[in-house]
């Protein structure tokens, strides 16, 4: 029995190509620093440079991973050379398109979790006045005694152009008769950001500004995965 085990492990590693043995070094690294770059992202409760860090291992290991796990067994020993040829292809698009997914979820994640760093990263600074906008209270934050305020109607300034909108900022900064003065801000389109209320931008704001046409990675990714799949399967 012991030697019939034997040589089944022998007779498989025999069988392994070296597109095998990159395919798995490959696949083997990104699930590892994809493993690390979780870690990170779990860690944003502890701190938010952190979780910046680890996003871009996730994203990196991503389409590492994609792409070992596409290559793996795609060429047998013994396939001609196009087969080869067209299984490394395969596995190149299929890592496209993971990328551009994963890069365009992490692009349209920031924006809604993180718009003050979106914003402040990519934002224009402005003067901004809240003399004759709608200001209301809005988020209580759980960590130390803040407080956001919205002020819809909020006017500014920005590359030539008078534009009105919303200003986020901190109770704090509408203090007594705070609404008759200019408020430095950063502004991007209709939306504002107080600089006060950005604060330090963290790591993770590059994602926000990831273009959303990185999305169409996933109609690439179903595509390669199909014809992966059309090219594994056995012919008559």
């Amino acid at each position: 029995m012991a030697q019939q085990n034997g040589r089944s492990a022998t007779g498989q590693a025999a069988d392994n190509t070296p597109l095998d043995v990159a395919a798995s070094s490959v696949a083997g690294l990104g699930l590892l620093v994809g493993a690390l770059g979780a870690a990170g992202l779990v860690l944003v409760l502890c701190t938010n440079s952190l979780a910046g860090v680890g996003l871009t291992m996730v994203n990196i290991a991503v389409p590492a991973i994609a792409f070992g796990y596409a290559l793996l067994g795609a060429a047998p020993r013994g396939s001609a050379r196009p087969r080869r040829i067209a299984a490394i292809t395969l596995a190149v698009v299929i890592a496209a398109g993971a990328t551009g997914l994963s890069w365009g979820l992490s692009g349209v994640a920031m924006r809604q979790f993180a718009p003050a760093d979106h914003i402040g990263r990519y934002g224009e600074r402005a003067q901004v006045a809240v003399m004759d906008a709608d200001c209301r209270h809005g988020t209580i934050w759980r960590r130390g005694p803040r407080a956001d305020f919205y002020c819809e109607g909020a006017t500014w300034r920005a590359a030539g152009r008078d534009e009105r909108g919303r200003l986020t900022l901190f109770y704090q900064e509408l203090e007594p008769r705070s609404q008759s003065r200019l408020i430095d801000a950063y502004v991007l389109g209709n939306e504002g950001y107080s600089v006060e209320r950005v604060g330090e931008v963290e790591s993770w704001a590059w994602w926000a500004g990831r273009p959303l046409w990185l999305l169409l990675g996933l109609p690439v990714l179903a595509l390669g995965v199909l014809s992966r799949r059309n090219l594994m399967s056995p012919r008559p």
